[in-house]
């Protein structure tokens, strides 16, 4: 019996999860206005031996929704928790800014506050605890954000499989460097904002339309891309 308590305990002091919190605010000037989306975001880190064979800490997962602008008619600006497809060319701007083994949505924060994410086991752990030591409101580079999407009505939402009398659509991002190419004359990206924070996880944003909101589950299910979970 003793064994077992002793396994159980290595067991609970090797393998385990470190959540990281934080407010995404989304800012977008269109024409004279400054528009802004916002949205508290809990990422879970799981942490394991660097021997063990899973790669289970390389995915963190994001429990929150998408901050989201609500630009009127010309759609609104979701910084989804996709993984941004990036030309060479742009994955070297993203490795210039940080260099991190998380997807997208793990590396924020670490690029927010300019600290390196760790390559193994016990430079994960130290990198984490140097992470929940920061504060204050830091701007996230655009090389490092996840995809960003504008969506105007379920149509615009790209699906994996062809249900429900619509045909499969292919998820296509907006670029953080030219919003007007999809919003339109006068809508750029001024800045994205992250800051550590013990804030709840924020519910859907109240702009989300209702057809959005009462989705139902097996259309959900069908997004090629990830605006967060549902309850």
């Amino acid at each position: 019996m003793g064994l077992v308590i002793l396994v159980v305990a290595l067991f609970w002091l090797n393998f385990y999860t470190v959540h990281v919190r934080y407010r995404l605010t989304v800012e977008v000037q269109d024409g004279d206005q400054i528009k802004t989306g916002s949205s508290v975001i809990d990422v879970s880190y799981n942490i394991e031996p660097a021997n063990t064979p899973s790669h289970w800490n390389a995915f963190p997962t994001a429990v929150g929704y998408a901050p989201t602008v609500n630009l009127g008619e010309k759609g609104m600006l979701f910084l989804t928790f996709e993984e941004a497809t990036r030309t060479p060319e742009q994955r070297i701007e993203r490795n210039k800014q940080i260099r991190c083994l998380y997807w997208d949505i793990g590396c924020l924060p670490f690029a927010a506050y300019q600290k390196a994410s760790g390559s193994d086991y016990g430079n994960k752990k130290a990198a984490l605890d140097e992470l929940l030591r920061q504060s204050g409101p830091r701007e996230v580079p655009f090389a490092v954000l996840p995809t960003l999407l504008r969506v105007r009505d379920i149509n615009d939402l790209p699906m994996h499989a062809s249900r429900f009398g619509n045909p499969p659509r292919k998820l296509v991002g907006v670029s953080p460097y030219d919003l007007a190419a999809s919003f339109g004359p006068g809508v750029e990206l001024k800045r994205v904002v992250l800051q550590l924070t013990d804030d709840p996880v924020t519910p859907p944003p109240e702009i989300w339309p209702q057809w959005l909101k009462e989705l139902p589950k097996e259309k959900r299910e069908l997004l090629a891309v990830n605006i967060g979970y549902y309850n």
